[in-house]
């Protein structure tokens, strides 16, 4: 994916705030996102990097960092939109992970931040929610904290999906990711110290919670 070439503003722009792009070259789709600022758009790929650590389904990304930060992900082909009662059982097994990371826009807001794969897995392409920034890239300051209160307030936003959801389904969540071990190890991927930092107690406090 390093060796793609476009130029900005010739694919088709796919709405929101963020500078979201389809491109198409030799090499297949792609989609290309400038986030609201750098530091923004660094950090969602930073999260599709951990996500991706977990074994939680996100597309093939690439940060390219000539000029302004651009991340390119490869665009999901044949992927269908989510269906929250017929993905559920995956959604749930995804949910730990998610919580983590703070994406307060697991789902999104028309339910278009996930897409169905043809083989059925789920591909989360929208992590701009995550981490130490909200969807559209204002800081969640002190939002953001050691406490994983998210493991709470998704399931508030997103009954239909998460309702219910136990402490056994979420220690299995939990496990499916890897548990511990696999949380901390993927924080290799995160670069900024400050996010890295809160993240370690994040990974402790659902740690002590679910597992």
């Amino acid at each position: 994916m390093e060796s793609i070439r476009r130029n900005r503003g010739e694919g088709m722009p796919l709405g929101g705030s963020t500078g979201a792009e389809l491109f198409e070259t030799p090499q297949g789709k792609f989609v290309s996102k400038l986030g609201a600022h750098p530091a923004h758009v660094v950090n969602e790929y930073d999260m599709n990097r951990y996500l991706n650590a977990l074994g939680v389904g996100v597309p093939d990304a690439f940060l390219s960092t000539k000029g302004r930060p651009e991340m390119i992900t490869r665009y999901e082909e044949g992927a269908t939109p989510l269906n929250p009662m017929r993905d559920r059982r995956q959604l749930r097994e995804d949910y730990v992970p998610h919580a983590t990371i703070a994406n307060w826009d697991m789902l999104g807001l028309g339910m278009d931040n996930v897409l169905r794969r043809p083989d059925g897995s789920l591909s989360y392409v929208d992590l701009g929610g995550a981490g130490p920034f909200r969807a559209q890239g204002a800081p969640k300051g002190q939002a953001f904290t050691p406490n994983v209160g998210e493991l709470e307030t998704l399931q508030e936003k997103n009954p239909f999906a998460f309702g219910n959801i136990s402490e056994k389904d979420m220690g299995r969540s939990f496990d499916m990711a890897g548990g511990t071990d696999a949380f901390t190890n993927a924080l290799q991927f995160l670069r900024d110290k400050q996010t890295k930092n809160v993240m370690q107690q994040r990974i402790d406090d659902v740690a002590r919670r679910v597992a």
